[in-house]
């Protein structure tokens, strides 16, 4: 990890607030899409930022030419599963962010990243409780939610649900069960070594990638031929996923879960827009029924000043 001067250059002492030394915070994980944007958010805010998400040469530059990168932004190097390199960037950090790669309604999540994915979440929790960091925010995913073939389709989904392992594991839905596995393990561990943890659990997420690649609602419908039972199509722009991360950093009565959707998309539209990109497809069967009517709040975030619908229904 390369040398960190915190107060170094004009600008970044003009900025330094009145009542005390700047903060500082750490972003670290594999999910670069958000991870960039908490970069731009923070170093915004004013924030010394540490940076351990792995990058390419173009993607360090990219981020060393935002405004006031060269004089607060440190890109170090970190191993999630090394507890070791874990201690040593959060060395002086006042919050951590931990973005874990998102697991949507699509992707093809390997069953063996379970396992990993729940003991470097871990290793992420025990170096926090270790170390100066007094706020954890773990990026989690609406799929630890949702998934649940025994819900009532008019119960509202909110932060105190959870997927039911059991239905992931027979649905073979790697990537919602490990968001399931390592947050509520996360949990335990937080609540034993006594860290001030929050979790963010965004919908979809959708926006522009800083290194030129756009991540949109479309890319979700290839590919796709059928949906379990509780599927939610609710989307959110990855700019507001970051500054709802930061809000939940800097708020004091900021704590457990906050469920992050800006709006949802319903069944009907679904099959508009398969029928739009893909017309020589055939409508996968979920969509061609009439949907059954779930209901999804996200009143808890908006305590946090952060402004989204309050709720949406999903047919």
């Amino acid at each position: 990890m390369g040398v960190w001067y915190a107060f170094e250059g004009e600008e970044c002492v003009q900025e330094v607030p009145r009542t005390g030394r700047r903060k500082f915070a750490c972003v670290t994980g594999s999910w670069s899409l958000l991870g960039t944007w908490l970069v731009r958010v923070l170093l915004d805010n004013g924030y010394n930022v540490r940076f351990t998400i792995r990058t390419t040469v173009d993607e360090a530059a990219a981020l060393m030419a935002l405004p006031g990168a060269k004089q607060r932004l440190d890109l170090a190097q970190a191993d999630i599963m090394d507890y070791g390199s874990l201690m040593e960037v959060f060395t002086g950090c006042d919050g951590v962010f931990h973005t874990s790669s998102p697991s949507d309604l699509v992707s093809t999540y390997p069953p063996e990243m379970v396992d990993f994915e729940v003991r470097g979440t871990l290793n992420i929790v025990e170096a926090c409780a270790n170390s100066s960091v007094k706020r954890l925010v773990l990026t989690s995913s609406l799929s630890a939610m949702v998934w649940d073939q025994q819900r009532h389709p008019e119960k509202v989904i909110d932060e105190k649900c959870w997927s039911n392992v059991d239905f992931c594991r027979s649905m073979k839905l790697w990537g919602p069960l490990a968001k399931t596995m390592s947050e509520k393990a996360a949990w335990s561990l937080a609540r034993d070594r006594g860290l001030d943890m929050v979790v963010i659990n965004p919908a979809i997420v959708l926006g522009l990638k800083m290194f030129g690649t756009t991540q949109c609602i479309f890319t979700y419908l290839k590919g796709v031929k059928e949906l379990p039972q509780s599927g939610l199509f609710a989307y959110v722009h990855v700019e507001d996923v970051a500054k709802a991360h930061v809000s939940a950093l800097e708020a004091t009565d900021a704590s457990g879960r906050y469920i992050c959707f800006e709006d949802v998309v319903s069944e009907e539209k679904l099959v508009d827009l398969i029928r739009k990109l893909y017309p020589g497809s055939s409508i996968p069967s979920r969509f061609s029924k009439n949907g059954i009517a779930h209901v999804i709040s996200n009143e808890k975030l908006k305590s946090l000043g952060v402004a989204f619908p309050a709720q949406q229904k999903i047919h």
